[in-house]
């Protein structure tokens, strides 16, 4: 985030914000977006009637959508929110997908999260054209039992000043057409596993499963009180915004629902009021009944501690879903990625009240420069067999290139429309 103080905004800059905040407002208004919000109500809370939700990631390749040329401001500042305003712009005309354009221009709050008392050291990998594409941590530990002292517990704090400064900054450029908005969440430390193996290798992490039991869950306690700690910290300082509307909670998923917020909602968010994301990919290679017993309860407690969650992200849940996950009451959504048995997922969650998240295969849009049109016609349908009598939702992630063929989008839309519809 720049620094929003103090900064010279040219009159020129100005005008180009406000031309595009008009835009995006238009398509934020136009009654195409009234469908797609109807689209995420219904698949959310099983009310039918509409087309199926389907969803195109494009977050993490917004370059490829926006690219240097467009951009006309002068000042990084503006350019920021150039960037951001064309983006909305061009993903809802390049696509045709369900992503909500908001009527707002959220900022999130600045906060500064400390999860173990030392900063974790990565080795980044770049492409040939510098752009980041994986890492690898120095884990700190070998050991549990010999190297858990160098842990501390989780400490945050939140920058209001430079926050609302952000907001003024925004409100000044185009407040009355786009006003700010400011949200959050606790994220991140929800994700145990993933934390878990911030401070452990996978290797070691399956070793201890059997050198030292007890050691893991000693790990897993922390890393759950620490996820408290977050929680605990954004319900106390009231910097939660309730999430169950236009606001993607991950996994280019949408949280509308009526089922939130909780009874007695008096308009200050709780943590029962939330939304939350969760899941436990780096599990995926050991038994149920080991997951059940290392893992599941610490999820339980997380799950218990917030209203609804979105399970999963690219793990296959299949064989743990029937006697673990599905104990956790509170989940509304589970993902059905590519390695998942969409079968067996039907049939568990046929008639049942969590949405079928389906991941379809990212290759169909980033392979290369064309599209398989025909093998994603018989891939929807397959899934649309699989998932019948079920709330569901398609979407695209982890997408790493489309190969300068942004067309074909709209055409994988179009193709989903025509057999859902």
């Amino acid at each position: 985030m720049d620094i929003f103080i103090n900064q010279n905004i040219s009159s020129k800059d100005k005008i180009r914000l406000r031309e595009l905040a008009k835009k995006q407002l238009e398509s934020a208004e136009s009654p195409e977006m009234e469908i797609i919000y109807k689209r995420q109500w219904d698949v959310n809370n099983g009310t039918g009637g509409t087309c199926p939700v389907i969803r195109i990631e494009t977050d993490g390749l917004s370059h490829e959508l926006v690219s240097d040329d467009l951009l006309e401001c002068e000042s990084s500042p503006a350019r920021n929110i150039e960037y951001r305003l064309l983006y909305n712009i061009l993903h809802y005309k390049l696509t045709g997908d369900d992503r909500i354009i908001p009527k707002t221009y959220p900022i999130e709050w600045l906060v500064n999260i400390d999860p173990y008392g030392f900063e974790i050291q990565k080795d980044i990998g770049k492409d040939n054209k510098g752009l980041n594409i994986g890492y690898h941590i120095n884990h700190i530990i070998r050991s549990i039992s010999d190297d858990f002292r160098l842990l501390k517990p989780l400490t945050v704090s939140v920058n209001r000043d430079l926050s609302e400064n952000h907001r003024s900054f925004v409100n000044d450029m185009i407040g009355d057409i786009l006003p700010a908005e400011m949200i959050g969440w606790p994220k991140g430390v929800t994700f145990l596993t993933r934390s878990l193996l911030d401070l452990i290798s996978m290797e070691d992490m399956y070793t201890a499963l059997y050198d030292e039991p007890d050691q893991i869950h000693r790990l897993m306690e922390y890393l759950l009180n620490n996820a408290f700690i977050l929680m605990d910290f954004y319900e106390k300082e009231q910097i939660m915004s309730l999430n169950n509307g236009a606001a993607e909670i991950g996994n280019s998923s949408y949280p509308l629902t009526d089922l939130l917020p909780a009874p007695n909602y008096n308009g200050v968010p709780r943590m029962k009021d939330m939304f939350l994301r969760t899941d436990s990919q780096e599990t995926l290679s050991i038994s149920p009944s080991m997951f059940g017993d290392f893992f599941l309860p610490y999820y339980k407690r997380l799950c218990q501690k917030a209203g609804l969650w979105y399970y999963g992200c690219c793990e296959p849940v299949h064989n743990i879903w029937e006697n673990h996950i599905s104990k956790i009451t509170n989940i509304k959504k589970v993902s059905i990625s590519k390695w998942c048995d969409e079968e067996i997922m039907g049939s568990h969650l046929k008639n049942k009240p969590v949405v079928y998240s389906r991941k379809f295969d990212a290759l169909f849009l980033g392979k290369d420069s064309g599209f398989d049109a025909d093998g994603f016609t018989e891939y929807i349908k397959n899934t649309m067999r699989f998932a019948e009598g079920c709330q569901i939702e398609f979407l695209s992630r982890e997408v790493p290139s489309f190969y300068g063929n942004i067309k074909k989008l709209k055409t994988a839309v179009e193709i989903f429309r025509s057999l859902t519809c």
